[in-house]
């Protein structure tokens, strides 16, 4: 089945994927989500990720876009359009040439561990998409096992957050917690570390021991750890900062305690 072409923003499913991207509430009630660019479209579908529809620019369907084609599942809708066109619902600064629809179940912590992880890391209340996103992708790359994120955080699968997780958000685990102190007690009582990482008076990174299974919470940007989760902590750790700096960047401080612990282990 060859591609249908769409001409006018009015079409119904450029109107979808503009609620997809703009729509949080839209997003979880639907099931699916908004991908923008041949890196997260190729990554989600490497996942697995089960696609509705394809939408393309026609000049890279004609060309780069067939290495993705040649990917894509028998069923899935393909669509074409103008680049001007498909400029208008890009949110890159520089359009991308292709995007999709996927559908996406939203995994929930249901209060019972399905492994016991050796890496995990807890995003509190984490408001930025940029520093979601690479939190993320941090710690993918430092192998974690999953990622928790509680209520009040920013959705992890909206696009900006997708962009800065360059689509590793879609090989691990991401599950939202309802009731944080509940994982907690889950984790230890499974003997694995809980560590929070505070502002002030914790332990340097490299004076704590991450050889056994740990989890690492962050907090959110303006008040860090919730005071209650901050409390129920293993341990607390806490980077060092000389001069007139306050603290650092939630993302660049979760990056050199998962990569202290990656030293700790052997990577």
């Amino acid at each position: 089945m060859g591609p249908v072409s769409i001409n006018s923003l009015d079409n119904p499913l450029l109107k979808e994927f503009a609620r997809l991207q703009n729509n949080r509430r839209f997003r979880e009630k639907s099931g699916k989500i908004a991908v923008e660019g041949p890196n997260l479209v190729v990554e989600a579908l490497k996942a697995g990720l089960f696609p509705e529809a394809f939408l393309f620019s026609a000049d890279y369907y004609e060309n780069e876009g067939r290495d993705i084609l040649a990917e894509l599942p028998g069923q899935a809708r393909q669509f074409v359009m103008p680049p001007a066109l498909f400029k208008k619902i890009a949110q890159t600064e520089t359009p991308q040439p292709v995007a999709a629809i996927f559908w996406f179940a939203r995994p929930e912590y249901e209060g019972r561990l399905e492994r016991v992880p050796a890496l995990a890391i807890l995003l509190d209340r984490i408001q930025d998409p940029g520093n979601m996103g690479t939190i993320m992708r941090t710690a993918a790359g430092a192998g974690a096992n999953v990622i928790y994120y509680t209520k009040g955080s920013t959705d992890p699968y909206a696009p900006k957050v997708l962009r800065a997780t360059a689509g590793s958000v879609f090989h691990l685990p991401v599950q939202q917690v309802s009731d944080s102190l509940r994982l907690s007690c889950d984790l230890k009582e499974k003997g694995v570390q809980v560590v929070a990482a505070a502002a002030r008076g914790g332990l340097l990174p490299w004076e704590a021991g991450f050889k056994r299974p740990t989890t690492l919470i962050v907090g959110n940007e303006a008040g860090g750890v919730a005071g209650e989760l901050l409390a129920e902590a293993d341990l607390k750790v806490t980077i060092p900062l000389k001069g007139p700096v306050e603290s650092l960047n939630v993302a660049t401080a979760s990056a050199m305690i998962l990569y202290e612990i990656v030293r700790q282990r052997g990577f």
